[in-house]
């Protein structure tokens, strides 16, 4: 049975994402695209965020593709790829994808601050991002503190680059 819970924001919540996020899966025909083991995905839409501390905004652009958090599978029983920190690891993955310049392939820049975002700013937004969708401080400190330790080699890396997988390069186990 569906739960009749609803959530109600804390005084003075805003919403700092502007957009629904819809995603749509990548794949080959045959296979979903990969990456490490994660499913790829395009945004069918915009997504836009503003962060806390200043009035710009970082907008990743329809067909941006994303594995959405970049959680190790051994993580994810504890934080899934998917949880409520979704929208922020997307608009932080649009970030370390463009080194935070906001130019994405042909489109203009999703930035309207006109200097790119550094890595540690592009980390301390995900953290600002994961604190409006509501997670608690003890998780979002954790996956903040993990793209600081282990972020370093996806910064610059585009996910729409990686190549797609084909039923060759999967290993099929017949039992």
């Amino acid at each position: 049975m569906p739960s009749t819970k609803t959530t109600v924001p804390p005084p003075g919540w805003v919403d700092r994402f502007d957009g629904k996020l819809v995603l749509v899966l990548l794949d080959n025909k045959y296979t979903p695209s990969i990456k490490q083991g994660r499913s790829l995905w395009g945004l069918h839409d915009p997504l836009s965020y503003t962060p806390s501390d200043a009035a710009d905004t970082i907008t990743a652009p329809p067909g941006f593709v994303t594995d959405l958090a970049s959680i190790p599978r051994w993580g994810w029983i504890v934080l899934p790829p998917d949880g409520p920190w979704v929208k922020g690891a997307v608009v932080h993955d649009f970030l370390y994808a463009t080194r935070g310049t906001g130019v994405w392939k042909t489109h203009p820049s999703g930035n309207t601050r006109p200097a790119p975002y550094s890595r540690a700013e592009a980390d301390w937004i995900l953290r600002d991002a994961l604190k409006n969708r509501g997670v608690d401080v003890v998780r979002r400190n954790i996956i903040w503190a993990a793209v600081r330790i282990g972020g370093g080699n996806g910064w610059g890396k585009d996910d729409s680059r990686q190549k797609r997988a084909t039923p060759a390069d999967e290993a099929y186990v017949t039992g």
